[in-house]
């Protein structure tokens, strides 16, 4: 018996040993990550550069590239959105794959699209409706001349 609490205890001591890196807590600190840009392709870089600075209201900051195929813009928070000329064709997108802009006035933002054209909608697709989540914020959602949903809300 003493015999085999011997044999049982130098196989703990060696596996213990040999698979020791298995159980070890990792060393191996977390990187920072946090969004930089969201980059979308579209078919004209002119409208959709007049869609995103005039309509939208974001500030177009300067590309590196300096070809004349992207337009970038200041999203806030340090983050930015890529348009880049490329999309082939225009088409119709999932409403629940959007961009969301949150604005401080919604009666306001939704005078100033409409004075640009835009038709507007709730979440279920009802032209001219808000959605108003439990927690109060308003919604609304367009697209911008490519077919990308943009979501609207007042959480600011």
């Amino acid at each position: 018996m003493q015999q085999n609490m011997k044999s049982i205890l130098f196989f703990i001591f060696i596996f213990t040993f040999q698979f020791s890196h298995l159980f070890a807590q990792s060393e191996v600190t977390r990187v920072e990550v946090r969004i930089n840009h969201v980059a979308i392709a579209v078919t004209d870089l002119q409208e959709s550069e007049f869609f995103y600075q005039e309509v939208i209201g974001l500030e177009q900051i300067e590309e590196p590239f300096g070809v004349g195929r992207h337009a970038w813009f200041d999203m806030g928070a340090g983050t930015e959105l890529h348009v880049i000329l490329g999309a082939e064709e225009r088409r119709e997108r999932n409403r629940n794959n959007h961009l969301c802009f949150s604005v401080s006035d919604m009666d306001d933002f939704i005078v100033h699209i409409e004075a640009h054209g835009i038709e507007w909608m709730d979440a279920g697709g009802n032209v001219g409706e808000r959605n108003i989540r439990p927690d109060g914020i308003q919604q609304i959602y367009f697209t911008d001349p490519d077919g990308y949903w943009i979501e609207i809300n007042d959480d600011m």
